[in-house]
């Protein structure tokens, strides 16, 4: 069933184009007579604003293909078939530079994402609510959202323009020496939405940012803070802490699926493991291409085909024990033709190419396009949480038996073996802890993220030639063109 969420965000194009004053920091502006200044009279008005800023996120330049892509394709279980743009070979193979494509859209639409949310709060306190808590509500999800903004800027391109209600008519804002001020920003806004969001939603609400879902975005970004290329260590324990204080709060509700592939079910798409997602539906323009994506291309998979432009590598596919409960929902071991003539497909016999299977879902067959499925994608979600957590406790405290709790329910509902902390190190650990985040978390938009984190990158991506200065995103070059206060990343200079 289609919740209110879904329905609001593909309506959300009136607040867009007013919200749109606001979006890029050059872009020539058309003004009509009606502008944010005075269209902001009303509580509905301000919750249009926030939709709008949900909107942001669908975009093609954010988590709707760039933002996905840009976490997926540098990690160690995909590569992008050849196919399609230059910049996807770039990210897979460490040959980017500051002038490819990709870059300059997810800047932009990251951006596009903090300026909505800004414009939103600048005329928060114009409005008539009907209740204080109504307007607490607005400013908590705005906050999140922006946050959420800010963290993904920050963990691709390090040092980033601190854009502010404050400061938001400078068209030329600069990166030097906002890191902190960009940090506070981000903690301060996930501490205030997980002090005001319900623990749950319901009804017309469902697939709103959650206090849960807050509290999981600081537990992130106290992990960010404490790897590379950060190294707070104080941050650590800041971060095992903040986890466990989801995973013992019941208000929140939060599980694993005893079968991994009731996780990504439309069904369960709001179940236990569900945090927080990238919320999708067909028929309404609220539909994405992940299955398409990840389909194969010209193999009577999907009703519509694939274009196998997400594939997994073949050394990650043997890296799964046969015996893990995960691997019939992470890979395309074998499938009926769409046809129903009776042909049985199996990998490596009549399928050349490993593929993931973990997007594409049999009763997602309402779409009308190849970019129009339902089935979201998940941003966080507990399983996350709990390899967060053992992440944390092992950084801040070394192998312990909270340490591998999380990591052990993970491998339980996997069918392999627990962690024993008696017989591991804190390297040995930490290892096995990427480990098994790729094996969990492959395809949902971590693996950049993770490899980088932990400083990662050059030791375990051997097919290429990863160097330091990949741990982060250069400023694009488009950018620094147009805005002489931008700094290019020490690392690309």
């Amino acid at each position: 069933m289609k919740s209110k969420l879904k329905i609001w965000i593909s309506s959300a194009l009136f607040a867009t184009s007013l919200l749109g004053c606001h979006e890029s920091f050059l872009e020539e502006k058309v003004y009509d007579a009606l502008t944010p200044q005075n269209f902001y009279q009303t509580e509905a008005d301000m919750q249009a604003g926030v939709i709008a800023v949900y909107n942001a996120m669908h975009a093609f330049d954010c988590w709707g293909r760039q933002v996905w892509l840009a976490a997926e394709y540098p990690g160690e279980s995909s590569w992008p078939n050849n196919s399609g743009e230059a910049w996807r070979t770039e990210l897979d193979q460490y040959t980017w530079t500051p002038s490819s494509t990709g870059f300059k859209q997810m800047w932009s639409g990251l951006y596009k994402m903090v300026n909505r949310a800004n414009t939103v709060l600048q005329y928060a306190d114009q409005v008539t609510y009907a209740n204080p808590a109504n307007k607490d509500q607005i400013l908590a999800e705005t906050r999140f959202l922006r946050g959420l903004a800010y963290l993904t800027l920050v963990r691709f391109f390090d040092h980033v323009p601190y854009v502010t209600v404050e400061n938001s008519t400078d068209l030329y804002p600069s990166n030097e020496n906002t890191d902190e001020q960009v940090w506070t920003l981000i903690i301060d806004d996930f501490k205030f939405a997980s002090s005001v969001l319900p623990a749950t939603h319901t009804g017309r609400n469902i697939g709103k940012a959650t206090a849960g879902a807050a509290q999981t975005m600081l537990t992130k970004a106290y992990l960010t803070r404490a790897g590379k290329p950060w190294n707070k260590q104080e941050y650590w324990a800041l971060a095992a802490a903040e986890a466990d204080k989801i995973i013992k709060n019941a208000a929140y509700g939060y599980g694993l699926h005893a079968n991994y592939n009731d996780v990504f079910t439309l069904a369960n798409e709001h179940g236990k493991e569900y945090i927080f997602s990238l919320e999708l539906e067909s028929g309404i323009g609220l539909g994405k291409d992940f299955p398409t994506f990840t389909g194969i291309r010209s193999g009577n998979q999907l009703r519509l085909d694939g274009w196998s432009s997400l594939c997994a590598e073949e050394k990650f596919f043997n890296s799964m024990d046969p015996k893990d409960k995960r691997r019939n929902r992470t890979f395309v071991i074998s499938y009926p033709d769409i046809r129903g003539n009776g042909t049985i497909y199996e990998y490596p016999k009549t399928i050349t190419l490993p593929h993931f299977n973990k997007l594409i879902n049999q009763d997602d067959n309402k779409a009308t396009g190849t970019g129009d499925y339902a089935t979201n994608l998940p941003i966080t979600r507990y399983s996350d949480l709990l390899l967060m957590h053992s992440e944390a406790e092992n950084e801040a405290k070394g192998p312990s038996a909270a340490a591998v709790s999380g990591i052990n329910m993970v491998r339980e509902r996997a069918g392999l073996a627990p962690l024993v902390p008696g017989s591991m190190s804190k390297e040995t650990l930490r290892n096995a802890i990427i480990q098994e985040r790729a094996w969990e978390l492959c395809l949902e938009g971590h693996a950049y993220f993770d490899l980088k984190r932990q400083n990662a990158i050059v030791s375990r991506i051997t097919n290429f030639k990863p160097a330091e200065k990949h741990y982060a995103f250069p400023v694009p070059q488009d950018e620094l063109d147009v805005n002489k206060n931008l700094r290019q990343h020490p690392a690309y200079q």
